[in-house]
């Protein structure tokens, strides 16, 4: 059985808050749970209380291999809990992708095909021209 770490949505509507839980991966949203391990709510004025949770149990489910969702990381990591299961994007902007360097020889080479062919084109329109012409 797969397990992951994720939010059920409680409240009324434009006022959720969310139960954090235990759940088999093939469960709806909303659907039975294993376990209950805190709660979330992003309407508290006070951020202590927005979110709570077990984190010794937190700890115990990521260790048996359950999977947190992003949003779950992303409040353990804040509330102090560190480890491997826990999907957090890097800090700061990515790389791009550097091609490959190309040796100056082969660019040279690359280039002169090219040049050679444009003035060839050039040639062959005033050519065309001129036979339309007589």
């Amino acid at each position: 059985m797969s397990v992951k770490l994720r939010f059920k949505r409680m409240g009324r509507s434009n006022r959720a808050f969310f139960r954090l839980s235990a759940i088999d991966s093939r469960s709806p949203r909303d659907g039975r749970v294993i376990e209950e391990l805190g709660h979330y709510d992003p309407c508290e004025k006070d951020v202590s209380k927005q979110f709570v949770a077990k984190l010794d149990r937190c700890r115990h489910w990521l260790d048996v291999g359950a999977i947190p969702s992003e949003t779950v990381s992303s409040l353990l990591k804040k509330n102090g809990v560190d480890h491997k299961h826990l999907r957090l994007p890097k800090p700061g902007k990515p790389k791009p992708a550097v091609a490959a360097p190309v040796a100056k020889g082969a660019a040279a080479a690359k280039e002169a095909p090219a040049a050679e062919q444009a003035p060839a084109a050039e040639e062959k329109k005033a050519e065309a021209k001129e036979a339309a012409a007589s």
